[in-house]
């Protein structure tokens, strides 16, 4: 996993029954803000895109990696200094090794990011 434990850590963990239900905490010291954004600190969309595909790694207990995305909806920035905890929420099946997911990042009443995507064993 590329930014477990480096750019976010996992606070709390819940899953069953193709639910999963997540806190993490974002690293704001982490050197990807030194470049996205100097004085702005943004959360880049693929770490994003990432952070929903890490925590599906931990769920499954296996390796995973993108196929495709069918739906991905960036409406509105991460900025670590106002949101350094960020909800995951994601639904999912898993139908013979392909993962298909609906997730969402949000803090409180603000939704992050949607993606609706399939993971493959990798």
């Amino acid at each position: 996993m590329i930014l477990l434990n480096d750019f976010y850590t996992i606070i709390s963990h819940d899953a069953s029954g193709g639910t999963v239900r997540a806190r993490i905490s974002i690293n704001r010291a982490h050197k990807i803000f030194d470049g996205h954004f100097p004085g702005l600190p943004i959360v880049p969309g693929v770490c994003m895109m990432q952070i929903i595909r890490e925590i599906m790694e931990v769920t499954t207990e296996r390796s995973l990696s993108i196929a495709g995305a069918e739906n991905m909806k960036f409406l509105a920035v991460i900025n670590p200094d106002q949101n350094h905890e960020v909800d995951v929420s994601i639904t999912y099946t898993d139908d013979n090794g392909a993962v298909n997911v609906n997730a969402s990042l949000f803090a409180g009443t603000v939704t992050f990011f949607k993606l609706k995507a399939a993971l493959k064993n990798s």
